[in-house]
Protein backbone atom coordinates (compact mmCIF):
# COMPACT_ATOMS: atom_id res chain seq x y z
CA UNK A 1 0.00 0.00 0.00
CA UNK A 2 1.51 3.53 -1.02
CA UNK A 3 0.57 6.38 1.37
CA UNK A 4 2.71 9.21 -0.36
CA UNK A 5 2.70 9.93 -4.02
CA UNK A 6 6.69 10.89 -5.33
CA UNK A 7 6.91 14.26 -7.01
CA UNK A 8 7.36 13.28 -10.79
CA UNK A 9 11.06 14.17 -11.88
CA UNK A 10 11.79 15.48 -14.42
CA UNK A 11 14.82 13.41 -16.76
CA UNK A 12 16.74 13.68 -20.03
CA UNK A 13 14.90 11.40 -22.22
CA UNK A 14 16.62 8.54 -24.14
CA UNK A 15 17.09 7.11 -27.93
CA UNK A 16 15.60 3.96 -26.44
CA UNK A 17 12.21 6.07 -25.35
CA UNK A 18 11.93 7.21 -29.17
CA UNK A 19 8.86 5.14 -29.76
CA UNK A 20 6.90 5.87 -25.89
CA UNK A 21 7.75 9.55 -26.71
CA UNK A 22 6.28 9.20 -30.02
CA UNK A 23 3.43 7.57 -28.26
CA UNK A 24 2.90 10.40 -25.88
CA UNK A 25 2.49 13.14 -28.89
CA UNK A 26 -0.31 10.72 -30.20
CA UNK A 27 -1.83 10.50 -26.91
CA UNK A 28 -1.68 14.12 -26.24
CA UNK A 29 -2.64 15.89 -29.88
CA UNK A 30 -5.30 12.86 -30.45
CA UNK A 31 -8.49 15.49 -28.70
CA UNK A 32 -6.95 18.59 -30.36
CA UNK A 33 -7.84 17.08 -33.60
CA UNK A 34 -11.07 18.79 -33.78
CA UNK A 35 -9.90 21.92 -32.50
CA UNK A 36 -6.81 22.30 -34.88
CA UNK A 37 -6.08 22.28 -38.48
CA UNK A 38 -5.05 18.58 -39.12
CA UNK A 39 -1.98 19.84 -40.75
CA UNK A 40 -0.75 21.19 -37.38
CA UNK A 41 -1.55 18.27 -35.43
CA UNK A 42 -0.07 16.17 -37.77
CA UNK A 43 3.59 18.12 -36.88
CA UNK A 44 3.20 18.11 -33.76
CA UNK A 45 2.38 14.53 -33.76
CA UNK A 46 6.02 13.01 -34.05
CA UNK A 47 6.71 9.51 -35.09
CA UNK A 48 9.30 7.79 -33.84
CA UNK A 49 12.47 7.82 -36.19
CA UNK A 50 12.11 11.87 -35.99
CA UNK A 51 12.15 11.51 -31.90
CA UNK A 52 15.29 9.20 -32.29
CA UNK A 53 16.55 11.78 -34.74
CA UNK A 54 15.94 14.41 -31.64
CA UNK A 55 17.90 11.83 -29.78
CA UNK A 56 20.81 11.78 -31.91
CA UNK A 57 21.59 15.49 -31.69
CA UNK A 58 20.87 18.89 -31.78
CA UNK A 59 17.89 19.02 -29.08
CA UNK A 60 17.52 18.48 -24.95
CA UNK A 61 14.31 16.27 -24.23
CA UNK A 62 13.20 15.92 -21.45
CA UNK A 63 10.28 13.29 -20.03
CA UNK A 64 8.16 12.89 -16.58
CA UNK A 65 7.56 8.95 -16.44
CA UNK A 66 4.72 7.68 -14.17
CA UNK A 67 4.35 4.21 -13.00
CA UNK A 68 6.59 3.07 -15.83
CA UNK A 69 4.97 5.23 -18.84
CA UNK A 70 6.19 8.90 -19.96
CA UNK A 71 3.14 11.25 -19.09
CA UNK A 72 4.66 14.69 -20.04
CA UNK A 73 7.70 15.77 -22.23
CA UNK A 74 9.36 19.04 -23.88
CA UNK A 75 11.88 19.89 -26.47
CA UNK A 76 14.57 22.64 -26.25
CA UNK A 77 16.94 23.80 -28.95
CA UNK A 78 19.55 26.69 -28.70
CA UNK A 79 20.09 28.85 -31.97
CA UNK A 80 21.94 31.75 -31.47
CA UNK A 81 22.17 32.86 -27.94
CA UNK A 82 18.33 32.15 -27.42
CA UNK A 83 16.45 28.59 -26.49
CA UNK A 84 13.69 27.40 -28.74
CA UNK A 85 10.97 25.59 -26.59
CA UNK A 86 8.67 23.54 -28.28
CA UNK A 87 7.06 20.20 -28.08
CA UNK A 88 5.23 20.26 -24.94
CA UNK A 89 2.97 17.48 -24.24
CA UNK A 90 0.95 16.39 -21.69
CA UNK A 91 -0.60 12.49 -21.55
CA UNK A 92 -4.66 13.92 -21.15
CA UNK A 93 -5.03 11.55 -18.39
CA UNK A 94 -2.28 13.23 -16.51
CA UNK A 95 -3.52 17.14 -17.54
CA UNK A 96 -4.19 19.36 -14.18
CA UNK A 97 -1.48 17.38 -12.38
CA UNK A 98 1.59 19.73 -12.43
CA UNK A 99 3.33 18.07 -15.41
CA UNK A 100 3.22 20.81 -17.65
CA UNK A 101 4.80 22.96 -15.15
CA UNK A 102 7.81 20.51 -14.41
CA UNK A 103 8.24 20.47 -18.03
CA UNK A 104 8.23 24.14 -18.37
CA UNK A 105 10.57 24.79 -15.48
CA UNK A 106 12.89 22.13 -16.30
CA UNK A 107 13.62 23.91 -19.79
CA UNK A 108 13.46 27.46 -18.12
CA UNK A 109 15.75 26.82 -15.37
CA UNK A 110 17.68 24.87 -18.44
CA UNK A 111 18.06 28.13 -21.10
CA UNK A 112 19.84 29.87 -18.29
CA UNK A 113 22.16 27.21 -17.48
CA UNK A 114 22.63 27.94 -21.35
CA UNK A 115 23.28 31.44 -20.78
CA UNK A 116 20.84 32.30 -23.17
CA UNK A 117 19.28 36.22 -23.27
CA UNK A 118 15.74 35.05 -24.44
CA UNK A 119 13.97 31.52 -24.56
CA UNK A 120 10.98 31.50 -27.03
CA UNK A 121 7.60 29.51 -27.79
CA UNK A 122 4.86 28.90 -30.05
CA UNK A 123 1.76 28.46 -29.02
CA UNK A 124 -1.73 28.03 -30.58
CA UNK A 125 -4.30 30.40 -29.12
CA UNK A 126 -6.60 27.96 -29.30
CA UNK A 127 -4.83 25.96 -26.90
CA UNK A 128 -5.84 28.17 -23.96
CA UNK A 129 -4.17 26.21 -20.93
CA UNK A 130 -1.21 25.95 -22.81
CA UNK A 131 -1.11 29.91 -23.60
CA UNK A 132 -1.77 30.37 -19.84
CA UNK A 133 1.36 27.82 -18.54
CA UNK A 134 3.53 30.28 -20.88
CA UNK A 135 2.18 33.11 -19.53
CA UNK A 136 2.43 32.48 -15.76
CA UNK A 137 6.26 31.56 -16.65
CA UNK A 138 6.56 35.45 -18.12
CA UNK A 139 6.10 34.59 -21.16
CA UNK A 140 4.53 37.52 -23.12
CA UNK A 141 3.21 37.73 -26.46
CA UNK A 142 5.35 39.18 -29.14
CA UNK A 143 3.38 38.80 -32.21
CA UNK A 144 0.71 36.68 -33.59
CA UNK A 145 1.57 34.75 -37.08
CA UNK A 146 -0.79 33.02 -39.62
CA UNK A 147 1.63 29.51 -40.30
CA UNK A 148 -0.26 28.97 -43.68
CA UNK A 149 1.48 25.51 -43.83
CA UNK A 150 -0.09 24.55 -40.80
CA UNK A 151 -3.51 26.25 -41.64
CA UNK A 152 -3.37 27.89 -37.96
CA UNK A 153 -2.59 31.38 -36.30
CA UNK A 154 0.35 31.27 -33.99
CA UNK A 155 1.22 33.20 -31.02
CA UNK A 156 5.16 34.08 -30.97
CA UNK A 157 5.63 34.12 -27.09
CA UNK A 158 9.33 35.62 -25.60
CA UNK A 159 10.58 34.91 -21.88
CA UNK A 160 13.82 37.51 -21.67
CA UNK A 161 16.11 35.40 -19.39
Amino acid sequence: MRFFRTTPRVMPAQAAEAAALADLYRRAWADRACHLDSRYVAHETSSATEVAAWLAGGFDVFRIRQDARIVGAVRCCFPTRACHVDRLAVDPEARGRGAGHLLLEHAVARARRAGVARAWAQVSPKLEPALALFRSFGFEEVCRVRAEYWGEELALLELLI
